[in-house]
């Protein structure tokens, strides 16, 4: 039987798990595509005199695969919270959950500023290296003009989330990077394909996935400004429904920015018409926010092009223990080409 093996590198360098010994009952891991910080938790049986919450600031980096393969590097995480618990007679547990060292150091108090005939590559390479990293964004998202952008007392990664949603990306901070990959491509930040997720059905895993049809917007609108004409124009795009349209409530502050800003609406739209989550075994090769291939769940599911929206490792270390993943679904499929109209 395959065992998971895991390390947790303490701020000492070196691997806690020996230290915990027997103690060690279980890890969880989430890799979010984008939007939140990864989350990493350790638990482990405590007997009293119990021991002390970690101090503030502790940083664990965080390595898995399994025992007999590679090992994916998660990276670094910084303690936010602990638990204590139990009784005499089912014993006493301690959990420590971390997240994302990247994300909280370049998540800075609110701040004001602006920026003029810019890009939005040129933006956010400008906000990471405030933060002290480096921004790597997709190519079709980094090279959109914007004329004017402000920034109102919003903290750097609540302003790099914003601009990187409108324009159809997705923030993730990683190895010490700002990352903005194209949403729902299952493409890296860089231009790599990501590996596809196989998810087999396999008698006893837990599963739910629902798909919706008559709530699906054929359009998304976006209004903006024409100030050669004085009046207020719309900007629209395909999604993939049959009827009904979608009309965003801010406006948006260009032609070009509207008609960008409809498409990334357009295809989130699309996403959330498939939500759910299905249990696979354990992959050191599987990331969030790439493409997912079922296989057993029915024809239509099967066909369906999905993406991965989150994926929550699970690893157990006693006699029955073991790996699984819990990958949350979206769906991949894409919308048309925006047009503007008038």
């Amino acid at each position: 039987m395959r065992k998971p093996f895991v390390q947790v590198i303490g701020q000492s360098g070196a691997d806690l798990v020996p230290g915990w010994a027997g103690a060690f009952v279980s890890a969880e891991y989430t890799d979010n595509d984008g939007g939140e910080a990864d989350e990493v938790s350790f638990t482990f049986a405590v007997k009293p005199p119990f021991p002390d919450s970690p101090a503030e600031g502790t940083k664990y980096r965080f390595l898995y695969g399994w025992a007999d393969g590679d090992m994916r590097d998660a990276g670094l995480f910084t303690y936010q919270s602990d638990s204590l618990g139990g009784d005499a007679e089912s014993g006493y547990m301690m959990t420590i959950t971390a997240r994302s060292s990247d994300y909280i150091d370049a998540d800075k108090a609110a701040d004001s500023e602006h920026f003029e005939d810019t890009t939005v590559g040129e933006i956010l390479d400008k906000l990471a290296a405030r933060a002290g990293k480096t921004a790597v964004v997709d190519a079709s998202i980094a090279s959109i003009k914007i004329p004017y952008r402000l920034r109102y007392n919003q903290s750097l990664t609540g302003f790099a989330n914003e601009l990187a949603e409108e324009f159809g990306g997705t923030l993730k901070y990683a190895g010490g990077k700002m990352l903005v990959p194209a949403r729902s491509s299952g493409m890296t930040a860089s231009g790599k394909t990501m590996p596809t997720i196989l998810a087999p059905f396999v008698e006893g895993t837990g599963f739910e996935i629902s798909t919706e049809g008559k709530t699906r917007y054929a359009e998304v609108g976006n209004s903006y400004f024409d100030p050669d004409e004085g009046i207020q124009k719309l900007a629209e795009a395909a999604s993939i429904g049959t009827s009904s349209r979608y009309l965003s409530m801010h406006p948006a502050r260009s032609k070009s920015e509207a008609e960008h800003s409809a498409k990334a609406q357009g295809a989130e739209h699309a996403r959330n018409s498939v939500t759910g989550s299905v249990e696979a075994e354990g992959d050191i090769d599987a990331m969030a926010g790439a493409r997912v291939k079922l296989s057993g769940y029915g024809r239509s599911r099967d066909a369906a092009d999905l993406v991965a929206a989150s994926i929550h490792h699970s690893f157990t270390f006693d006699e029955g223990g073991g790996w699984l993943m819990s990958i949350e679904l979206g769906n991949r499929k894409t919308s048309k080409e925006t047009t503007g109209t008038e």
